[in-house]
């Protein structure tokens, strides 16, 4: 039998990728004390040059697009913040790693430039989430998990932070109902449970939100291809009522009730009438991020410098503001976030006008973009690989949802 080369490189490519953004999130811990991580991810990305040439015969095809104009936009941003930094070397380390951040970028958008839709993409953010869940399993064993879970607990941040694993379940679980609902169920979609009780045990507010809302928008926008307005609506409030009685039953169980005593504890906090510890800090950090970003409400008091600031407060090191747009703001000013942002305005602004409910693709990548936009309010994520891996795939997503659309009209025509 003849082998297919490219289909082979092709593949190859699809499992550096995984293995890559596994590792970016996982290499701190797994290697414990060595420092050699960034060699290995080095060697993945240098594999998926080597097995792209393969793959495109020997020819490069590089494309400078809107995604790398923003991204240059922000990096310049970033070392102009270094101007007033109280920590120079701080923000200048920050600012490289964003400059190294920017060539991961163009590398992985040369491998998957030409594909004719995202759910190759898709699928890679879906098996990292389910990898990382279970690696964390594995590095604090199972027993450590069940304990957690029968005693209402949540698991520490010895390896990756508990919200992190929690929002990177709550990404696998809301994509593989997207391919229960839109494509067809399989067997491997049971991957679900364990992963809810991995969920369960971060205690994450965020990823249970996630969760929620993304399977209550998948179900309301499947309803909303109906012809009938009649039987769209018929089959929301159905679905909605549906969710609702089996999200009631779910949350029933006892290992959810540290996530909701979280997220009861949160309310009060907001309210003024009490509130966890997490929640009361995370307003405080807010406020201190305001006044930072009065200190140098232009170019900000250096990228990565709160942290600095934090630490004579909490003693705590790398303690960034847990708020992506005020982390911004207070470090890289008015003109580091709109320079970061303003990727995000470019895609809101495509997605909406080239908008196509009937587009599986098209719902999930909605999905995903709008819970990076609100999930950024209870995190930072700017200086995250997989970070910008989405916002690669937001990117490639409208920019076919506009091939399609520029085609339909030649049609016409």
């Amino acid at each position: 039998m003849k082998l297919n080369i490219t289909a082979i490189a092709d593949r190859m490519i699809w499992f550096i990728t995984l293995i890559f953004l596994v590792l970016s999130l996982t290499i701190s811990f797994a290697l414990g004390d060595a420092n050699y991580g960034a060699y290995v991810l080095f060697v993945c990305l240098f594999g998926l040059i080597i097995f792209y040439l393969i793959r495109e015969q020997g020819v490069i095809k590089f494309r400078f697009t809107w995604m790398h104009g923003y991204m240059l936009l922000f990096i310049g941003a970033c070392y102009l913040s270094t101007i007033n930094a109280i920590e120079p070397s701080v923000a200048l380390s920050r600012s490289f790693d964003i400059v190294k951040i920017f060539f991961m970028l163009i590398i992985l958008y040369m491998c998957y430039q030409d594909k004719k839709s995202v759910d190759t993409l898709l699928k890679i953010g879906m098996w990292t989430g389910y990898i990382v869940c279970f690696y964390t399993v594995y590095f604090y064993g199972l027993d450590y998990f069940i304990t957690v879970l029968s005693s209402s607990a949540r698991i520490a941040n010895d390896a990756l932070n508990a919200n992190t694993v929690g929002l990177l379940g709550a990404n696998a679980i809301v994509m593989t109902l997207y391919y229960m609902l839109y494509d067809r169920p399989r067997w491997w979609n049971i991957i679900v449970l364990p992963t809810l009780g991995i969920l369960a045990a971060t205690g994450s507010r965020k990823a249970l939100v996630f969760v929620v809302v993304g399977t209550v928008l998948l179900f309301v926008f499947k309803s909303l291809r109906s012809a009938n307005v009649v039987n769209s609506i018929v089959k929301i409030i159905g679905s909605l009522l549906a969710l609702t009685l089996v999200g009631i039953a779910v949350l029933q169980l006892p290992m959810f009730s540290e996530v909701l005593d979280r997220m009861s504890s949160m309310v009060d906090a907001f309210s003024g009438t009490g509130g966890d510890s997490s929640t009361i800090i995370r307003m405080a950090l807010v406020d201190i991020g305001w006044d930072l970003f009065y200190q140098s409400p232009i170019t900000g008091v250096g990228v990565n410098n709160p942290s600095v600031f934090t630490y004579f407060v909490y003693g705590k090191e790398n303690y960034y503001l847990h708020n992506n747009y005020i982390e911004l703001l207070a470090g890289t000013g008015v003109i580091g976030l709109l320079a970061y942002y303003s990727m995000y305005i470019y895609i809101a602004y495509n997605l909406i006008r080239y908008r196509n409910f009937h587009s599986n693709e098209y719902v999930m990548v909605l999905i995903l973009f709008l819970s990076q936009i609100v999930m950024d309010m209870g995190m930072v994520s700017y200086e995250s690989k997989s970070t910008y891996f989405y916002m690669m795939m937001f990117y490639l997503g409208v920019q076919l949802l506009r091939k399609g659309r520029k085609n339909e009209a030649q049609q016409v025509v």
